[in-house]
Protein backbone atom coordinates (compact mmCIF):
# COMPACT_ATOMS: atom_id res chain seq x y z
CA UNK A 1 0.00 0.00 0.00
CA UNK A 2 2.76 2.13 0.41
CA UNK A 3 4.21 1.97 -3.05
CA UNK A 4 1.01 3.30 -3.98
CA UNK A 5 0.85 6.36 -2.00
CA UNK A 6 4.26 6.73 -3.36
CA UNK A 7 3.28 6.27 -6.74
CA UNK A 8 0.30 8.59 -6.40
CA UNK A 9 2.72 11.66 -4.76
CA UNK A 10 5.44 11.34 -7.48
CA UNK A 11 2.32 11.46 -9.78
CA UNK A 12 1.12 14.67 -8.31
CA UNK A 13 4.44 15.90 -7.72
CA UNK A 14 5.86 15.51 -11.86
CA UNK A 15 1.70 16.85 -12.80
CA UNK A 16 2.26 20.03 -10.42
CA UNK A 17 6.33 20.81 -12.14
CA UNK A 18 4.10 20.45 -15.33
CA UNK A 19 1.66 22.90 -15.12
CA UNK A 20 4.64 25.54 -13.36
CA UNK A 21 6.77 24.90 -16.36
CA UNK A 22 3.72 25.49 -18.44
CA UNK A 23 2.53 28.55 -16.91
CA UNK A 24 6.08 30.23 -16.78
CA UNK A 25 6.91 29.15 -20.05
CA UNK A 26 3.68 31.45 -20.94
CA UNK A 27 4.04 33.90 -19.10
CA UNK A 28 7.64 34.78 -19.81
CA UNK A 29 7.08 34.37 -23.35
CA UNK A 30 4.14 36.70 -23.61
CA UNK A 31 6.19 39.37 -21.66
CA UNK A 32 9.28 38.95 -23.65
CA UNK A 33 7.39 38.82 -26.88
CA UNK A 34 5.55 42.40 -25.60
CA UNK A 35 8.77 43.98 -24.78
CA UNK A 36 10.46 43.43 -28.30
CA UNK A 37 7.50 43.82 -30.05
CA UNK A 38 7.35 47.44 -28.68
CA UNK A 39 11.29 47.41 -29.74
CA UNK A 40 10.42 46.56 -33.21
CA UNK A 41 7.64 49.15 -33.50
CA UNK A 42 9.50 51.60 -32.07
CA UNK A 43 12.54 50.73 -34.51
CA UNK A 44 9.88 51.03 -37.64
CA UNK A 45 8.34 54.40 -36.59
CA UNK A 46 12.04 55.80 -36.67
CA UNK A 47 12.35 55.65 -32.36
CA UNK A 48 15.66 55.06 -32.33
CA UNK A 49 16.63 56.00 -28.90
CA UNK A 50 13.39 53.76 -27.87
CA UNK A 51 14.58 50.79 -29.84
CA UNK A 52 17.77 50.31 -28.16
CA UNK A 53 16.19 51.07 -24.51
CA UNK A 54 13.31 48.59 -24.92
CA UNK A 55 15.82 46.20 -26.79
CA UNK A 56 18.71 46.84 -23.85
CA UNK A 57 15.38 46.13 -21.70
CA UNK A 58 14.31 42.64 -23.23
CA UNK A 59 18.12 41.58 -23.16
CA UNK A 60 18.41 42.24 -19.51
CA UNK A 61 15.01 40.37 -19.01
CA UNK A 62 16.10 37.59 -20.89
CA UNK A 63 19.31 37.12 -18.77
CA UNK A 64 17.14 37.27 -15.58
CA UNK A 65 14.82 34.59 -16.89
CA UNK A 66 17.45 32.30 -18.52
CA UNK A 67 18.70 30.33 -15.68
CA UNK A 68 14.95 28.92 -14.65
CA UNK A 69 14.05 28.25 -17.86
CA UNK A 70 16.99 25.75 -18.47
CA UNK A 71 15.73 23.99 -16.01
CA UNK A 72 13.14 22.37 -17.84
CA UNK A 73 13.40 23.47 -21.31
CA UNK A 74 15.81 22.89 -24.67
CA UNK A 75 18.96 24.66 -24.64
CA UNK A 76 18.96 24.46 -28.38
CA UNK A 77 16.30 27.30 -28.46
CA UNK A 78 16.68 28.99 -25.54
CA UNK A 79 20.54 29.35 -27.00
CA UNK A 80 18.82 30.81 -30.19
CA UNK A 81 16.93 33.56 -28.55
CA UNK A 82 20.20 34.10 -26.35
CA UNK A 83 22.13 35.17 -29.35
CA UNK A 84 19.49 36.84 -31.27
CA UNK A 85 18.33 39.04 -27.77
CA UNK A 86 22.20 39.99 -27.21
CA UNK A 87 22.85 41.16 -30.88
CA UNK A 88 19.47 43.45 -31.10
CA UNK A 89 20.73 46.50 -28.97
CA UNK A 90 24.07 46.47 -31.22
CA UNK A 91 22.17 46.54 -34.60
CA UNK A 92 19.75 49.33 -33.02
CA UNK A 93 23.04 50.86 -32.12
CA UNK A 94 25.05 50.56 -35.46
CA UNK A 95 21.27 51.15 -37.21
CA UNK A 96 21.34 47.77 -39.09
CA UNK A 97 17.38 48.81 -39.23
CA UNK A 98 16.38 45.94 -41.36
CA UNK A 99 18.15 43.42 -39.88
CA UNK A 100 17.03 44.54 -36.32
CA UNK A 101 13.79 44.01 -37.56
CA UNK A 102 14.35 40.58 -39.28
CA UNK A 103 15.76 39.52 -35.59
CA UNK A 104 12.75 40.56 -34.29
CA UNK A 105 10.79 38.56 -36.05
CA UNK A 106 12.91 35.53 -35.76
CA UNK A 107 12.58 35.91 -31.26
CA UNK A 108 9.13 36.52 -31.60
CA UNK A 109 8.55 32.94 -33.55
CA UNK A 110 10.97 31.53 -31.26
CA UNK A 111 8.67 32.53 -28.46
CA UNK A 112 5.85 31.48 -30.14
CA UNK A 113 7.88 28.29 -30.30
CA UNK A 114 8.44 27.95 -26.83
CA UNK A 115 4.91 28.64 -25.36
CA UNK A 116 3.64 26.24 -28.13
CA UNK A 117 6.66 23.09 -27.13
CA UNK A 118 5.58 23.19 -23.88
CA UNK A 119 2.01 22.07 -24.16
CA UNK A 120 1.29 18.17 -24.05
CA UNK A 121 -0.54 17.69 -26.93
CA UNK A 122 0.08 14.75 -29.34
CA UNK A 123 2.07 16.75 -31.74
CA UNK A 124 4.71 17.78 -29.00
CA UNK A 125 4.59 13.76 -27.43
CA UNK A 126 4.89 11.84 -30.89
Amino acid sequence: MKRVWCALALLVVVILVSVFGILHTRRVTAQMAQVVEQAKDAQETGDEKNALRLSRQASQAWKDLHPVLCAYMEHTTLSEVDQLLCGLPELCRNGAKDQFLSDCDKVLAQFDYMAESEIPDVKNIF
